[in-house]
């Protein structure tokens, strides 16, 4: 279960990255709950679909890569490193960490966190200010 669980979540990464939607949001449990920065919370896959796609939205490009995945039953923790590109051009890195909750090959929640007053500053162009 281990395995599968770990591997549903690559496929996660492999697949917003590449900006696969149709595929992506098969990996969700149709109730499936989603809570992120800047106050974003939902469940269901109309709510995932409104926070995930403002991805290719904000972003040129992007890429999140999980450095570090470790699993425990149907856990899942992953530490990230985003690197992107805003449409603005202003270049943004930083990391993250996600948990999942993965049952019979589905995702079912994902908890997002990072900084993201830090991000703020930095797209927004008063990083060190």
């Amino acid at each position: 279960m281990e395995q599968n669980a770990a591997e549903v979540v690559r496929r996660y990464f492999r697949l917003i990255n590449e900006e696969s939607f149709d595929a992506f949001f098969d990996l969700f449990a149709p109730d499936a709950v989603l809570s992120a920065p800047f106050g974003f919370s939902g469940q269901g896959l109309d709510a995932l679909k409104r926070y995930y796609l403002q991805v290719p939205q904000y972003y040129a490009d992007h890429a999140d890569e999980p450095v570090e995945i470790l699993v425990s039953g149907d856990r899942v923790s992953v530490r990230i490193e985003f690197k992107g590109t805003t449409r603005k051009g202003v270049p943004v890195h930083f990391f993250a960490a996600d948990w999942f909750r993965v049952k019979d090959g589905k995702i079912h929640s994902v908890e997002i966190f990072f900084d993201s007053f830090s991000l703020y500053k930095t797209v927004s162009g008063s990083a060190g200010k």
